[in-house]
């Protein structure tokens, strides 16, 4: 929002003696219009008597919009709105009705104390004044703006809670792909919940949480996060391990959209102010997906995270894991023994349930036994009993294992050791017969051994029974656009199957430790697990940085990627250890203090609107460039499809200018039909410029969803008014963005 005040305090109204002169004598005296100009339009008006002077001035190429507000603000001494970037008050909206602010075209903005201010083109309608004033019974403070952007932010802030976001979200044409499977919603709401529970059933809200959900899918994300601010709901997905912004939603659709959820995974929608957990299966283009939902209260509502699992992962095979070919060899040879345990650590989010089930489904067989016991069972695996945890039942992981081992298994995967029982348990059954899989929360694989004795194990327990630990992280993996480079290494490129981040899919870089005789001798001698570590490299155990360093050399992944996720070895100086010398006493401490250096101030600006300009003609890129950089936008450009596709995922444009016509790769309809699909750039504004006088052409671009059709030469002053007309009816601002 920007206001210009004058120093001296305005009016509370503006007088006015003549409103169908006053404006027109004012332009007339700027040397804006003719004389001859002005009786034309006076003459018009007298026929279109409901018509204001300045729109008729507008309509006939005389102004524009911008000329008459500014001119009007500076005669009048009043302050002007940029409503691009206003913030309205809710407070504000309420006071006045939509009919009322549709009849005047004004738009309320905020209240202080006894006094309203009211956003219009027109501020010398006084009736509009005192209508607005009687009906609040405030007074009332006029703040100047173009008429087109005064209505069309009406039609943004008066919006239906229930039609706003859905209604945007239809063009994507995702949400007919999902369906939600085993609802119970009947019995999901509270008594007093009814009205919610309504309304959360309505079908524009299933429609914008089933278009979520599909678009999640197709983004290949792993994690929905629905996160509630103080004045937006952000929309972001984990993708690969990094989350990425989508969208930023309306505050108002908050309730309902969480209220949705929580009916589809059968949580209780009255209870707002404990976490919850729940659960639900979808089906996507025919693929079935089990989404875990998690609540948590925080400060602003209810923040939602949504677990998505393809039921498709747990065929995975051990190959396509990311193992190098000697570790894969050693990883099988580990889990042909007939006894024994198999650790699998790295912290939540590493890929150890995948690693595990890729083992169970490795070792399955007609003449093998296999049990799991998980909290909860993520996949389903074919031919494999599993059990799920569940406190209330009293089904704890020890009390789940003692019933496993009188069922005869061979194999027994325990999801993870959390404790000293479970752990007692599971090597009990490693000792006598079974081959024990399991997890635990652990750095690196030395760490792994150390942690159970810290939990109470016996050491010589944990060496007799334990036959390797692996370590892992994930790394995302280079996408096939890839560009090489002469050392053998890869960098991101970027194309529309990785949304231009240069990264598809993930892998994991290893550390597989076996207990050898000489680390199980290291442990007996209650070694630390740097010593273990140590033990281990000397009988060929690689490091997970090792192993990511040989993947970068392979041109999978980056060493920016590796560095994010693995941190690399830690090496003492030689030359900076101490060594005490206990006759000398104590070496005292040696405090080293610099000067203080006064810290620089850092002047904080607010990002200027973004705008992409999408034509083959350079030098067409280049006029337009200058002009909306002497308008302070800051300008972005492209001269073919996939530059242009590229910079909106990676710049993330406030408003893109494209050319009709075609350019390398595909035309500007192409370009805005996949910006149209896709839940992160459905809403952003799209303005066709053409040279052509293709009446089909518009009707295609405008069928497509584009926000306005220009042709070229187009007037500098209308292309602003109609940038600033679609930012405003866009829900994308600078602030959200």
């Amino acid at each position: 929002m920007s206001l210009a005040f004058e120093p001296n305090p305005a009016p509370d109204r503006p007088v006015v003696r003549n409103r169908r002169r006053f404006l027109g004598e004012m332009l007339v005296s700027q040397g804006i219009i003719s004389p001859d100009q002005l009786q034309e339009v006076l003459q018009l008006q007298k026929t279109e008597k409901n018509t204001r002077i300045g729109r008729l001035l507008v309509e006939l190429g005389y102004v524009t919009e911008l000329q008459v507000a500014d001119l009007l603000a500076d005669q009048l001494r009043l302050p002007s709105a940029d409503l691009t970037t206003v913030e309205i008050s809710p407070d504000a909206i309420t006071r006045v009705p939509h009919e009322l602010a549709v009849k005047h075209r004004c738009l309320p903005w905020m209240i202080e104390g006894r006094d309203l201010y009211l956003i219009t083109a027109d501020p010398t309608d006084v009736q509009a004044l005192d209508n607005i004033g009687f009906k609040t019974g405030l007074r009332v403070k006029p703040v100047v703006a173009p008429e087109s952007e005064v209505v069309a932010a009406i039609e943004r802030f008066y919006a239906s809670e229930e039609t706003q976001s859905p209604d945007a979200l239809d063009a994507i044409g995702l949400a007919d792909q999902l369906a939600i499977v085993d609802e119970t919603e009947a019995d999901a709401a509270g008594g007093s919940e009814d009205e919610l529970e309504r309304a959360a059933q309505a079908g524009p809200v299933i429609r914008l949480v089933n278009s979520i959900f599909a678009d999640a899918v197709h983004a290949g994300a792993s994690d929905i996060h629905i996160e509630p601010q103080q004045k937006g709901v952000i929309l972001r997905y984990r993708v690969d391990g990094a989350l990425r912004h989508v969208i930023t939603m309306p505050k108002r659709a908050q309730s309902k959209i969480v209220s949705r959820i929580k009916i589809a995974a059968h949580m209780d929608i009255a209870e707002r102010r404990k976490p919850q957990d729940g659960r639900t299966r979808i089906v996507v283009a025919g693929s079935a997906y089990d989404l875990r939902v998690s609540s948590l209260p925080t400060a602003d509502g209810e923040k939602v995270v949504i677990r998505i699992l393809a039921q498709d992962r747990a065929k995975i095979a051990l190959e396509e894991l990311g193992f190098e070919k000697e570790t894969l060899e050693e990883f099988r040879e580990v889990l042909r023994r007939p006894q024994g345990m198999i650790l699998v650590t790295g912290p939540t989010g590493s890929g150890k349930t995948s690693t595990l089930y890729a083992a169970l489904n490795f070792l399955a067989a007609e003449t093998t036994n296999i049990v799991t016991i998980e909290d909860p069972v993520e996949y389903r695996l074919g031919g494999i009993n599993q059990v799920a945890v569940s406190d209330r039942a009293g089904l704890t992981f020890a009390t789940g294992l003692r019933s496993i081992l009188r069922q005869d298994p061979n194999v027994v995967m325990v999801g993870e050791i959390r404790d000293l029982e479970a752990a007692q348990i599971a090597f009990q059954a490693a000792q006598t017969g079974h081959l024990v899989l399991s997890t635990l929360h652990t750095n690196d694989a030395p760490s792994a051994v150390t942690r159970l004795v810290d939990l109470g194990v016996p050491a010589y327990l944990v060496a007799s029974s334990v036959i390797a630990v692996q370590a892992q992280r994930l790394v995302r993996r280079l996408c096939s656009c890839k560009k090489g480079l002469p050392d053998g290494t890869a960098e991101p490129n970027g194309c529309e199957a990785c949304r231009f981040s240069g990264y598809r899919g993930r892998m994991a870089v290893h550390e597989l430790m076996r207990l050898t005789p000489r680390v199980r001798t290291a442990l007996l001698s209650h070694g630390s697990s740097d010593f273990l570590r140590q033990v281990a490299r000397a009988a060929g155990m690689r490091t997970m940085f090792e192993d990511g360093e040989r993947k970068i050399t392979l041109g999978l992944t980056t060493r920016d990627e590796l560095l994010r996720n693995v941190p690399p070895p830690e090496h003492d100086d030689p030359s900076d250890v101490f060594v005490p010398d206990r006759r000398q006493g104590p070496r005292p401490l040696e405090v080293h203090v610099e000067a203080e250096t006064p810290p620089v101030p850092v002047p904080l600006a607010a990002r200027r609107t973004r705008v992409l300009i999408v034509d083959r003609d350079e030098a067409s890129n280049d006029v337009l460039s200058r002009m909306l950089t002497d308008e302070h936008y800051e300008v972005l450009a492209a001269t073919s499809l996939h530059d242009a596709l590229s910079a909106v995922f990676r710049e993330s444009p406030d408003l893109v200018l494209a050319e009709a016509d075609d350019v390398p790769g595909g035309n500007g309809v192409e370009l805005l039909r996949k910006l149209r699909q896709n839940l992160a750039t459905v809403r952003l504004p799209v303005l066709f410029l053409t040279a052509r006088d293709d009446l089909e052409g518009e009707v295609q671009a405008l069928d497509a969803g584009a926000d306005d059709y220009l042709r070229k030469p187009v007037n500098p002053d209308l292309l602003l008014s109609r940038m600033r007309r679609a930012l405003v009816r866009s829900h994308i601002t600078t602030a959200a963005r």
